[in-house]
């Protein structure tokens, strides 16, 4: 589906359906979903008296700051790389 027209895809999320819609296979969205809820339920496990934005908020801030994780080890693994191929291309080998 990706590229093609948006496709729309219920998911189920702290017991609440919502719609969302997007160019991305409904399977992929399911799982985007399924985190989504995973994350929440947690916190909302840990944290019960909060309501459900403020759960929603620190779900979005969880989310964010695994994403700036991978994308941190992301740069990272690309400036080891990098290094490499300079030193292959000095004589040095691996």
């Amino acid at each position: 589906m990706a590229g093609n027209a948006p496709t729309r895809v219920t998911v189920r999320i702290m017991g609440e359906d919502y719609v969302v819609k997007g160019k991305a296979k409904p399977e992929h969205i399911q799982k985007l979903g399924q985190h989504v809820d995973a994350v929440m339920t947690e916190i909302r496990k840990n944290n019960p008296c909060l309501s459900t934005t403020q759960v929603a908020i620190l779900a979005a801030i969880n989310i964010a700051a695994d994403l700036y994780r991978v994308k941190e080890d992301y740069e990272e693994l690309l400036e080891l790389l990098k290094d490499e191929e300079a030193g292959e291309q000095r004589g040095e080998g691996p």
